[in-house]
């Protein structure tokens, strides 16, 4: 994430890009003086976008910048080997017309392709780096209407695709992007952001999935907090009503300026299509006159289109996540995006106890995700989980905390571990001391999911919640979360 040096700490000037307006010069010189001697490890172009999505509030500003640079360091973003000119590294999708990369699809058999990677093709629509918009950008191009959402959910857990999304994401940005600065950029015109294409033809209410809808709300909380202002536009084609239903529950989870970039058109969308995108790079099924006919799948190659065969498997000896445990809020909470903070644990552990979580709402589940991988089990981890609450932020007349329940993953439908559930009063969780402790040992590796919500009808609260996992992130690795 870290970027050329700045010149000094009032410098407006992107290595190849000078921000201009009065608003940029100021905003940068402000940041970098907040940032104090660190400022020198961002260029402009990456303060901007902390900036910007930010709204130019500069306390927000640093700490979503300072968070998702703990949240890569934690998940070890930075040592994920991503294809490049310079290494042999498989890709994760379709990739069309780049220099850096040869046009190729993923393939069982290539370096660094995980098998998760290579499973969850067989229940994607199709998607497809595809060459460049007009203003230099790459364009993703995703069937979405082709999607088997409940296989997804069935067969790939949320792990599994936040790792690959985070792969693919990487990919884009330290691959392509610098392609696209060297080849489309110019002084007056930086490349950060990619056009991403949504093809809902086929899209029906077989489709409304609840755990679907959680993994893609997972991503779209990833992609906010920790790779902001990325995304250049968004066109939506091909929307049906069904799509319509499906927005009002995802427009909730997306901040102002991610909506204001998205386009939802229906099947008159050709021409628009076309004053973004030239029509050599633009697929012939959406209005374009490439059909990619040199590679099996052509422009957006797709299992589900049969227009490429069943993928295989690919060795076991790749299907390490690039975050084989860790813990996070999970998604599917109703108040599990209310901060940034919300998404990595800040600063060091005090007492045991390291993770932050704020505004907790009446009749609101907050839940949290411990995911333990296949390494870890062999000698059945004890997990143990801390918490107590931190201070009342209003007036409540009565609050109560309860350990709801653990399950993991894939054998969530067979069964539930159980965890004793004890109702705690205000009283009985100090703000200071030990805290509440639950164990218990995790004889499988997958999701456990750890539940609980208040039961006051007034106030908001704040908690400090933590875990530890013997041999894996015990007390003296804390500080590594």
């Amino acid at each position: 994430m870290s970027s050329p040096a700045a010149t000094n700490s009032g410098s407006s000037t992107h290595s190849k890009h000078p921000y201009k307006e009065p608003k940029q010069i100021e905003g940068l010189k402000n940041f970098r003086a907040l940032l104090g001697p660190d400022n020198e490890k961002f260029d402009d172009g990456e303060l901007m976008r902390f900036l910007v999505a930010r709204s130019y509030d500069l306390p927000g500003a640093k700490a979503q910048l300072l968070a998702s640079l703990e949240w890569r360091k934690a998940n070890n973003v930075d040592d994920l080997p991503i294809p490049g000119p310079n290494n042999s590294n498989g890709v994760m999708y379709g990739v069309r017309g780049w220099h850096s990369v040869p046009d190729a699809n993923i393939e069982a058999g290539h370096p660094n392709v995980p098998e998760h990677a290579m499973r969850l093709q067989n229940y994607m629509g199709g998607s497809c780096l595809h060459k460049w918009d007009k203003a230099g950008r790459p364009i993703y191009i995703e069937r979405m209407g082709q999607h088997n959402v409940k296989g997804l959910a069935k067969h790939v857990t949320t792990p599994e695709l936040v790792d690959y999304h985070i792969r693919c994401t990487e990919f884009v940005h330290n691959t392509i992007m610098p392609e696209c600065e060297e080849r489309f950029g110019s002084e007056d015109k930086v490349i950060d952001k990619e056009t991403v294409i949504f093809d809902c033809t086929g899209m029906g209410f077989h489709q409304l999935h609840m755990d679907g809808l959680n993994m893609l709300r997972s991503l779209t909380d990833m992609d906010q907090k920790a790779y902001p202002e990325r995304l250049g536009k968004l066109f939506i084609v091909n929307s049906p009503y069904v799509f319509v239903k499906v927005y009002s529950m995802i427009k909730k989870w997306l901040d102002p300026g991610v909506i204001e970039k998205i386009h939802i058109l229906g099947k008159d969308y050709k021409n628009i299509l076309l004053d973004h995108i030239d029509p050599e790079n633009l697929p012939d099924f959406l209005g374009g006159e490439c059909t990619c006919s040199h590679m099996p799948g052509g422009c957006v190659p797709s299992v589900i289109m049969k227009n490429i065969k069943p993928v295989e498997k690919a060795a076991p000896a790749n299907n390490l996540l690039a975050v084989p445990t860790y813990l996070r809020p999970r998604s599917s909470s109703a108040a599990s995006a209310s901060s940034i903070m919300d998404y990595v644990m800040p600063g060091k552990p005090k007492d045991g106890i390291f993770q932050m979580f704020s505004a907790m709402a009446h009749d609101k589940e907050c839940e949290y995700e411990i995911v333990v991988a296949d390494e870890d089990v062999e000698h059945e981890p004890e997990v143990v989980i801390k918490f107590r609450v931190k201070g009342i932020r209003a007036a409540c007349t009565g609050l109560n905390f309860t350990v709801a329940r653990f399950e993991f993953g894939e054998k969530a439908d067979h069964g539930t571990i159980v965890v004793p559930t004890k109702f705690y009063s205000l009283s009985e969780c100090p703000e200071s001391g030990d805290g509440i402790e639950v164990k218990f040992r995790a004889k499988a590796a997958g999701l456990y999911v750890l539940s609980w919500k208040p039961e006051s009808q007034r106030g908001l609260v704040q908690m400090e919640y933590g875990v530890t996992v013997d041999g894996i992130l015990g007390e003296g690795d804390a500080d590594s979360m």
